[in-house]
């Protein structure tokens, strides 16, 4: 089973949203590979406070 990233501690933005959606998706299609990079494009994402 793939390794759960911490989800942001801040409400995503429009583009941590649409790669929310995508991971679901990926993962609802068994695409765990694109589920997985949406996960790490997500927590890679940086957002204006600097959190992620």
């Amino acid at each position: 089973m793939p390794q759960e990233l911490p989800k942001p501690a801040v409400s995503p933005c429009a583009h941590c949203a649409q790669l929310t959606r995508e991971e679901r998706e990926a993962e609802e299609r068994g695409d765990l590979s694109r589920a997985v990079d949406c996960r790490v494009l997500i927590s890679r994402h940086p957002h204006e406070s600097g959190a992620r």
